[in-house]
């Protein structure tokens, strides 16, 4: 399948999702509001269809990445997500019950990573991963698989965990773990075995998150979130870490236009402060998505 400019795992992702109540089931997402497009504008240019969501009924089977030209898959077992597919990578989705296991990502039927979550009730607590450094790439498949799970970062990110990779001999590892508060999550810790810590905060509107229980996320946005794991939507977003000297993100979301409590407009501000030494540089972007509902 084709590569493209951003992979963080999401980790960006992971994904999934979930602070559920005692009903619902890890893998199964029936939002009030189906998705159909999503566009996004960079800085006040054009609006640009970056997702088609297709659906059968109320079942989700599959994502269009507009600008990639690539549709991933959604396959089930009965109505829990199983799977998604594109091209000759797949990531499966394995359960004990209600919770969400393990996900394991395939590439030419050969493990190549794996990330075991861990629970606090209903909640998902953690996450152990491993990852393969010879097989790691940019993946329009794993981005989508991902970034519903773990709150995450920017695209300015994308060069630093590379780079992580890369120095973790052979196999990179992390563990993260989750702070709730109520259905959102809060905060998030990572620790990888270079030895670098990575944090991660969040602070939620009053309007509802249309990905809640989406074990895959809002895709095209390289920008941040863990959309399937809470139930509003995100007001603010801090991250910082301990890798390159000194890096800060901040980004903060408006909501200019509405249906019901569900975003149609919404305006993603992020500024970026890197420092190295004496040396202070500022980064900021406006991107604006707009999302259409069946």
């Amino acid at each position: 399948m084709k590569t493209i400019r951003t992979l963080f795992i999401a980790f960006t992702a992971c994904m999934v999702a979930f602070a559920f109540n005692s009903c619902q089931k890890d893998g199964v997402y029936k939002p009030k509001k189906k998705i159909s497009k999503i566009y996004t504008s960079e800085d006040g240019g054009d609006r640009i269809l970056q997702e088609t969501w297709n659906w059968d009924g109320k079942v989700l089977t599959s994502i269009t990445l507009n600008d990639d030209d690539v549709t991933i898959n959604f396959n089930y077992d009965k109505k829990q997500l199983s799977s998604l597919s594109a091209g000759d990578e797949e990531i499966i989705y394995s359960y004990d019950g209600k919770l969400l296991k393990s996900i394991t990502w395939m590439s030419d039927n050969e493990e190549v990573a794996s990330y075991t979550f861990k629970h606090d009730g209903k909640f998902i607590s953690g996450v152990d991963a491993v990852i393969d450094n010879g097989f790691l790439r940019n993946s329009r498949l794993l981005d989508v698989a991902f970034r519903g799970i773990d709150p995450t970062i920017a695209e300015t990110q994308v060069t630093q965990f590379k780079a992580c990779q890369a120095e973790a001999k052979g196999l990179y590892k992390y563990s993260d773990v989750y702070e709730y508060d109520h259905n959102n999550v809060i905060g998030l810790k990572r620790h990888d075995n270079n030895n670098n810590d990575f944090t991660y905060t969040f602070t939620y509107s009053k309007n509802l998150n249309p990905f809640y229980h989406l074990l895959a996320p809002e895709g095209l946005g390289d920008d941040v979130t863990g959309y399937g794991l809470s139930k509003n939507a995100v007001e603010s977003y801090h991250y910082e870490d301990t890798y390159i000297e000194s890096r800060v993100i901040d980004m903060t979301i408006t909501f200019p236009k509405l249906d019901g409590k569900y975003p149609v407009e919404e305006t993603r501000t992020e500024k970026t402060t890197h420092t190295v030494g004496n040396l202070t540089n500022i980064y900021t972007n406006v991107t604006t998505y707009y999302y259409e509902y069946e």
